[in-house]
């Protein structure tokens, strides 16, 4: 007895008899969707970097701004 079941109307997708899940067997759309999948990672990934890029700079621009009041007390 096999595992899956096919779905009328479509090549690619199967039920699984013990869940009941329905499972996409084509290999180019998982692939599309893993390259989709990398993409968001990355770019999440650049907005982190980005953002402590942002608060690397904010910092020193504070110790800047504290430096001149300092210059300009004296």
């Amino acid at each position: 007895m096999s595992k899956h079941i096919r779905i009328e109307g479509s090549e690619t997708l199967v039920r699984e008899r013990y869940s009941g899940g329905i499972i996409n067997t084509s290999s180019s759309e998982y692939q599309t969707y893993m390259s989709v999948q990398k993409g968001k990672q990355a770019q999440k990934a650049q907005i982190q970097n980005m953002c402590s890029e942002i608060n690397t700079l904010k910092n020193e621009m504070s110790d800047i701004k504290s430096m001149l009041i300092k210059i300009l007390e004296k």
